[in-house]
């Protein structure tokens, strides 16, 4: 595991290289990239969502502002998904949740990478995952979550003109006799946050949110919850409570007394943070300590 002050230079670092390794076409650079990532001991979500996902995206814009074609585009579409094949097999999953989870683009949506980036984090969590890919017709991913049992459908919109598309599949979903919960997340959002908007479960651009929202929706969580759960758990807490009072990181920072970059991973989950600084952030936000740590997970 990288050491918390150094994972964000990493990470950049990493960004920066795979970005470059894209814009040129060069497979063997993109293969040296996520070598090195793995050799640092970097995580599957931190390797999709800070490396890979991002300079992607910046190949997007690039093809926006006409600086690359569609061929280019398409080799580094093709790059990333061999890459995060590489990057699937190292990977040791969680201990097995017993729950399953169909992943999907909704009807008319054909990028296959960010399906494939949210199966790969459900199946490290320890999910059955059944990965349908891009464009998927409502009718059909109905039939296969009822067929399978699943226990969750996880939507993948990139587009904003899908979401009409993505309302009537919810609402095919919704109808079921036995119904899934239901995610949607993905770019195209308009409305992130807002389930009622399309009659999800949840709405969200955030993969990881989907996972461990997914665990607390259905009840879900591994026998030995491990340090790392821990931070991330706080983190999430401490930004909540920080979000609510509309207050920046600079501004918690200053009031409980420590630097901004380390209150930046804490609320990553990548800081072994010690009582002090917990009892200063919780007097900052106007919480007790138990009240700070009172929605950490616990066992099943």
């Amino acid at each position: 595991m990288i050491p918390p002050g150094e994972a964000e230079k990493t990470t950049a670092l990493l960004r920066d290289r795979y970005t470059a390794a894209l814009m040129a076409g060069d497979q063997d650079e993109a293969a040296r990239v996520v070598t090195d990532a793995l050799d640092r001991g970097m995580d599957l979500a931190a390797i999709y969502l800070g490396v890979l996902g991002p300079a992607l995206a910046e190949v997007g814009d690039a093809w926006m502002r006409g600086d690359l074609n569609i061929a280019d585009e398409h080799l580094a579409t093709s790059i990333t998904l061999g890459a995060m094949s590489r990057v699937r097999d190292a990977m040791r999953p969680h201990e097995r949740l017993g729950a399953s989870v169909v992943v999907a683009a909704v009807e008319g949506e054909w990028h296959a990478v960010a399906t494939r980036m949210i199966a790969d984090l459900f199946a490290v969590d320890g999910w059955e995952v059944i990965h349908l890919g891009e464009n998927t017709p409502a009718e059909d991913l109905a039939a296969m979550a009822r067929s399978r049992s699943a226990d969750l459908v996880v939507l993948s919109l990139s587009h904003p003109d899908r979401l009409p598309a993505a309302r009537r599949t919810v609402a095919i979903l919704k109808d079921l006799e036995e119904a899934p919960a239901v995610f949607v997340g993905g770019p195209g959002l308009t409305a992130p946050g807002d389930p009622e908007s399309l009659g999800a479960d949840l709405v969200s651009s955030d993969p990881l949110e989907a996972t461990r929202t997914a665990r607390e929706l259905l009840g879900l969580q591994g026998e030995r919850l491990t340090i790392e759960a821990h931070l991330e758990a706080l983190g999430r807490r401490v930004q909540e409570l920080r979000k609510a009072r509309g207050w920046s990181q600079q501004r918690l920072a200053a009031e409980a007394g420590i630097d901004r970059t380390y209150l930046g991973t804490v609320e990553q989950g990548r800081q072994n943070i010690t009582i002090k600084a917990a009892i200063r952030l919780a007097d900052a936000l106007d919480r007790t300590l138990p009240e700070l740590l009172g929605q950490l997970p616990a066992g099943r």
